[in-house]
């Protein structure tokens, strides 16, 4: 499979990553090809590159999915890579976690595109780590490094939780949220906007035993909104540990665990069966750049998973062409609300 400019940039320094080596965010299949000359880990917030290197060839036990790395599966590691992440937030949780792993005198990478903010984020490995400086630079990427030769503050993953109290559309809920999660420590609005609409529908009442699906979870805000509004048990679904972790916790806070199902999936692959309800306030983004592959498969797919009449309600920004997309998929749409920089849509399962 073809690489990224970040992992090429990896690739042509890679005689530097020798001995044990963890891979804190991979974003293709690199460690793999890393892998045959190192003893490589890959701990993945994203269950697509988890998926991906599993195809590859990755040994399961060298591969972990999930909110924290598996320390029982390998630790003291003489190398730790990062890709720099959107959030920058996130970059200081992954430095937290993988600190403690690494051995004493071993390396951090950081690498990333010169859009990503990589070069200002270089900023954020002075304070846990020495000698830290720029090793190489090449297809509009930069690669740096910093040595561990202090000791590591212990990782307490409590410390890293966000918690709060909002009012949204009728409803007041605890939410729960980690660095790097979509609209981490705050309501996003067009989520508001999406249960305000929500709140004035008519389905919002007698559908405790229908099927309903979060589709891009994030910290829970819909599906806990959802199931305090209808008493319905809700499906969560999200590509990230990172959120469905954050969801898990926002229903634990509530008292409503048992009314949670969270589902690890790239798109629609692993949702089960048909819903009466898909609601999704969806991402367009993979890394730092507009993606409209992740809404287009969406469509496509969730037409296998409504209902018949099954209903389909999502909020996006205005400027996003989801539209026609919708209309390929279900037939037609109905806008719900339009303004504020974002729309709500409406469609139905037709009778084929």
């Amino acid at each position: 499979m073809t690489l990224n400019p970040p992992s090429l940039l990896l690739e042509r320094n890679e005689t530097q990553f020798s001995g044990k080596v963890l891979f804190a965010n991979p974003e293709d299949t690199y460690p793999r090809v890393l892998s045959r000359a190192a003893e490589v880990f890959a701990w993945c917030q994203s269950y697509a590159s988890y998926e991906q290197l599993g195809r590859v060839g990755m040994s399961e036990d060298a591969l972990h999915f999930g909110a924290q790395w598996d320390a029982s599966k390998a630790s003291d590691f003489d190398h730790v890579i990062i890709y720099q992440p959107k959030a920058k937030e996130l970059l200081d949780y992954l430095l937290a976690v993988t600190l403690p792993l690494l051995k004493q005198g071993g390396s951090v990478w950081l690498v990333g595109d010169n859009k990503s903010g990589v070069k200002s984020a270089m900023k954020r490995l002075v304070t846990p780590l020495e000698e830290v400086g720029k090793v190489d630079s090449a297809k509009h990427c930069l690669l740096f490094c910093g040595r561990k030769l202090g000791e590591a503050k212990p990782f307490v993953f409590e410390d890293w939780i966000t918690s709060w109290q909002q009012e949204v559309a009728g409803q007041t809920v605890t939410l729960c949220s980690i660095p790097g999660v979509f609209g981490h420590g705050k309501l996003d609005k067009g989520t508001a906007l999406l249960l305000e609409q929500l709140a004035k529908h008519r389905f919002m009442s007698g559908v405790e035993n229908a099927r309903l699906l979060d589709f891009g979870c994030g910290d829970g805000i819909i599906s806990i909104w959802l199931h305090k509004k209808t008493g319905a048990s809700i499906s969560a679904l999200d590509d990230s540990a990172l959120a469905l972790k954050a969801t898990e916790l926002t229903f634990a806070a509530n008292q409503a665990s048992e009314a949670l199902t969270a589902i690890a999936s790239n798109g629609l692959t692993n949702a089960k069966g048909r819903y009466n309800y898909v609601i999704t306030n969806p991402p367009f983004h993979t890394g730092i750049s507009t993606d409209y592959s992740i809404a287009e498969r969406f469509f496509i797919d969730v037409k296998k998973h409504l209902t018949l009449n099954g209903e389909l309600f999502v909020v996006a920004n205005d400027f996003l062409r989801y539209p026609p997309l919708m209309d390929a998929a279900l037939g037609k749409h109905q806008t719900l609300l339009k303004g504020s920089g974002f729309a709500v849509y409406h469609a139905r399962q037709q009778k084929s």
